[in-house]
């Protein structure tokens, strides 16, 4: 027999215990994990340093609370001390906790969001926030089916990650024995920025355009990207499939590097594309030759601090270092077949992303039911 289902409705402070993070001064903040400092400070987007202590002993889902990522939902892996920029969303066991993440996941909070130069959520507004929520009984099943498609989630990046990790190994052992140096400008048949886009992110039918937010961690990502109009450009300020991406402005993100694995796709000003020449060295091989140089990129631009700029004379001035001709032909092989699965793995990310936000809504409401056991994907 199937269980009733009943939707009640609730505030936010009703729900969860809502409490903004502390400060930490910057003299108890540091930026490497160690033994006396083991535990991660996470404020409005992501991990800001390391500290002694954790503000909770499990995890507790976050939602950011002052500056342009208002409203954004975090849920660290692991128990972390919150910063005053998150909020606590606290249900007190670790199992409540993942349905409310899922919960908040699935929640606006532009009606609770204040300040337009600085962006602010309070807590009296958000625990007077209604909210309207399945019966306690439903919660585990539903966190566990949605908690299984991202358990497989982060599975799959941690299996990309390790397979790039092997790459930059293969590479690494190619040019230990033998190999040669030369200025980026001498392997290459152009380097050149973008182009500068008329948006159009209305029309789901424009091209993308890449920018310097899709660049991280040596992967790019259409997640982040706009839409322009589409229009004839030189084809050295377009990417095709192999070439190398380079962010070329602004401290922090310049210096990223990452290789387009697809078509064709525009790419704007801030950004550099690096082709490849097939005759001098396969066009793999050199995009591993550059995942590890950020630093190195970073030294060659000029500029004041924050308005730092790489322009494509001085990343052709760069010296990379390459296996020999033979070497460098049995280890593209090796990098095609080790890239390849990197995306197929990116790809399967992106269905079960968006088969666990189609179904978000859908158990939440009840228009689908679970099992109380839950799914395994």
């Amino acid at each position: 027999m199937t269980s009733s289902f009943e939707i009640i409705e609730t505030t936010w402070g009703e729900l969860v215990s809502v409490k903004q993070g502390r400060y930490v001064s910057k003299d108890r903040l540091f930026s490497v994990r160690s033994a006396e400092n083991p535990t991660p400070t996470v404020g409005a987007n992501g991990i800001l340093g390391f500290v002694g202590n954790a503000s909770y002993s499990q995890r507790v889902p976050l939602v950011t609370c002052r500056g342009s990522n208002c409203g954004l939902i975090q849920y660290p892996n692991e128990p972390v001390w919150v910063n005053n920029n998150a909020m606590a969303l606290n249900a007190g066991s670790q199992q409540d906790n993942d349905f409310i993440y899922y919960l908040a996941l699935n929640t606006r909070f532009d009606d609770v969001t204040s300040g337009s130069a600085q962006p602010q959520i309070t807590a009296g507004p958000l625990k007077s926030k209604t909210v309207k929520v399945p019966e306690r009984k439903h919660w585990r099943a539903i966190a566990a089916t949605l908690g299984a498609l991202d358990d497989k989630i982060d599975s799959n990046r941690r299996q990309r990650a390790l397979f790039r990790t092997l790459g930059k190994a293969r590479y690494e052992s190619a040019i230990l024995s033998e190999s040669r140096t030369v200025p980026l400008s001498d392997v290459t048949v152009s380097i050149a920025r973008g182009v500068a886009p008329k948006y159009t992110d209305d029309d789901p039918t424009a091209p993308y355009v890449v920018n310097q937010r899709c660049i991280r961690d040596g992967w790019v990502s259409l997640q982040l990207a706009r839409r322009m109009s589409d229009r004839k450009v030189k084809v050295e300020k377009r990417a095709s499939g192999g070439d190398i991406l380079v962010n070329s402005t602004g401290t922090g993100t310049l210096g990223r590097v990452a290789r387009w694995h697809a078509g064709d796709v525009f790419v704007d000003g801030h950004v550099s594309v690096v082709k490849p020449d097939p005759t001098c060295v396969p066009p793999t091989t050199l995009a591993y030759s550059l995942l590890n140089r950020e630093s190195d990129i970073e030294e060659l631009a000029t500029g004041s601090t924050g308005q730092t700029e790489l322009s494509a004379a001085r990343l052709a001035e760069l010296l990379v270092r390459l296996p020999t001709c033979q070497s460098a032909l049995a280890l593209e092989s090796d990098l095609i077949a080790i890239e390849n699965r990197c995306h197929q793995l990116a790809a399967e990310i992106q269905r079960l992303a968006a088969l666990r936000d189609t179904l978000l809504p859908e158990l939440l409401s009840g228009r689908i039911r679970v099992p109380a056991e839950g799914f395994t994907p």
